[in-house]
């Protein structure tokens, strides 16, 4: 029979499972926001130092299949300082991952989530010719925010979006450095001792919805207004990081 504890777990389990869900829907409906969204959530049910390498190990496996369909069309030669960038950053921000205090880090990841939100929808940064030497700042900020909060994204949209490349080809560079980064931040976390059996067995469990999530929302893309599904995910995000930043 099953008691109290086991159905709180089962519960648990249940929830990670559809906050993976949700979060992989998101990355393969728009190509990215993973991380931003899952770990916000994550974080209300389980410790924020549990819910970051669950994160991570997640988006690593997202990218892995999302880079395989995008190969052909992936120039690493045209991300390599970004890479740079975030190889140095990375570990920065895995040190400061396994010192800081889960409160700090929550109100910091609220406030990088927020300006995340801002900068998609007051559109107050226009493209311009952007010297590819910015990569390797580019690359640092979000290998710093990558290793301590997995949310190497925010600076890296940015940065293509400065480069004004159309968005089949943004897609794809962005898949191509995420999986090169996914792989450092998930090496840095198990070096650094954040990613702990419990983190592998939460992954595992989330694995199937991880999995149903990524290709509905892949599915799903064609079918959608890409405009007002984005206006509701920020929308969303920013009511997410104003709680954690309140709580």
């Amino acid at each position: 029979m099953y008691n109290n504890k086991d159905s709180v777990l089962l519960l648990e389990i249940l929830l990670i499972g559809l906050i993976i869900f949700l979060a992989s829907f998101n990355q393969g409906f728009s190509g990215f926001g993973f991380a931003i969204t899952s770990i916000p959530l994550l974080s209300l049910i389980i410790d924020v130092k549990i819910a970051i390498p669950l994160a991570a190990i997640c988006g690593m496996i997202l990218n892995f299949i999302l880079a395989y369909k995008l190969k052909n069309f992936i120039n690493f030669s045209e991300l390599k300082l970004l890479i740079v960038g975030s190889i140095i950053g990375i570990p920065i921000g895995a040190i400061f991952l396994s010192k800081a205090s889960p409160d700090l880090i929550l109100k910091i990841l609220a406030v990088v989530i927020l300006v995340f939100v801002i900068i998609n929808t007051t559109h107050f940064i226009k493209p311009f010719e952007l010297h590819k030497k910015w990569g390797v700042l580019f690359g640092l900020i979000s290998g710093v925010l990558g290793g301590a909060f997995n949310t190497n994204g925010p600076p890296i949209l940015v940065y293509f979006y400065l480069k004004d490349w159309n968005k089949f080809k943004q897609k794809a560079m962005i898949t191509g450095f995420f999986i090169v980064a996914s792989i450092l931040i998930v090496s840095s976390h198990a070096v650094s001792g954040v990613t702990t059996k419990e983190v592998l067995v939460k992954a595992a469990f989330s694995f199937p919805f991880l999995i149903g999530g990524l290709f509905l929302g892949m599915s799903i893309f064609p079918k959608i207004s890409t405009r007002m599904y984005r206006k509701l995910i920020l929308t969303f995000l920013a009511a997410i990081s104003i709680i954690l930043i309140l709580r």
